[in-house]
């Protein structure tokens, strides 16, 4: 294995090219092999999340952005133009003098709505006080009864429990997932009680 800044086994995957986007990467940049990294270099901070969560809530102007997150116009105007350049959301003129624009959730910012969800489910049940407690909830549309993610195998269509679940690599896997699951493997196998 390599060695780099002084992190004794911890390979690096090196640089690589993001859908054609010259970005500043760090020397561990993954966001081209892994889901997870590839969601967080587009939506990794506090904001492009909770503008997404008031999108998808239905807000859709610049101004209700503005109250609704008290965010700088400044840092919104970066957001929205990020989350648009990376295909989350598209802008329309709604006036010319001066030029206002609505931003609407593209097929992928409407796909987003399943993390906001798992977000508010973690949040509600972890930092919530007392738990559970929180302004809004997510009903289905048909009954108008609240709803809750479940994880569902493939192959069945059975009821996961999430404590039942564990990570695999796929023929996709590169040397840092190699890594990661051998090493978790292994904490794994000296956490497991010893028989007598």
């Amino acid at each position: 294995m390599r060695e780099h800044d002084g992190e004794p086994g911890h390979p690096s995957t090196g640089k690589k090219a993001g859908a054609g986007k010259a970005r500043a990467r760090s020397k561990y940049d993954e966001s081209a092999t892994c889901p997870i990294a590839a969601t967080v270099s587009v939506v990794g901070d506090r904001w492009s999340i909770l503008i997404l969560r008031d999108l998808l809530l239905g807000l859709r102007r610049f101004d209700e952005l503005v109250k609704s997150l008290g965010i700088a116009t400044n840092i919104l105007t970066d957001r929205l133009n990020k989350l648009s350049d990376e295909g989350l959301l598209t802008r329309k003129a709604y006036q010319s003098n001066p030029p206002r624009h609505e931003y609407e959730p593209t097929e992928a910012g409407e796909a987003f709505r399943q993390v906001i969800f798992a977000m508010a489910e973690w949040g509600k049940t972890w930092r919530m006080e007392p738990s559970g407690r929180t302004p809004v909830k997510y009903v289905s549309d048909r009954t108008g009864n609240p709803v809750a993610m479940r994880l569902i195998d493939e192959k069945t269509g059975e009821e996961t429990p999430i404590s039942e679940t564990t990570s695999v690599l796929t023929e996709w896997a590169n040397e840092i997932a190699e890594w990661r699951i051998a090493t978790a493997e292994a904490h794994a196998s000296t956490d497991k009680p010893k028989k007598n």
